[in-house]
């Protein structure tokens, strides 16, 4: 395979969880890194790779916790909110 083109724009890592962050230039995406990974893969550390979504926060006030403390918990209030409500969630809420 010939890349005539610059595929990696920025190298960046995130503050709280030290996440790295591939972010492609304009004529390159996602789905270009995962189909050609085996190049890339060995530069880096990491267990699995992962488009980057549009996160949400919210907020419940007056909603009794204690059922949903630890992981346990965690996987019960995930099922709970994507149960009544039209969203899916990555990861677990904490």
């Amino acid at each position: 395979m010939q890349i005539e083109k610059l595929v990696i724009a920025t190298v960046a890592k995130t503050r709280e969880k030290q996440n790295i962050l591939l972010i492609t230039t304009e004529e390159y995406n996602i789905e270009f890194l995962v189909k050609y990974k085996e190049i890339w893969s060995n530069c880096f550390f990491f267990k699995r790779e992962q488009k980057l979504e549009p996160w949400a926060q919210v907020v419940a006030h007056g909603v009794p916790i204690s059922l949903f403390l630890g992981e346990k918990g965690s996987k019960l209030l995930k099922e709970e909110i994507e149960t009544f409500n039209p969203i899916r969630i990555q990861g677990l809420p904490r």
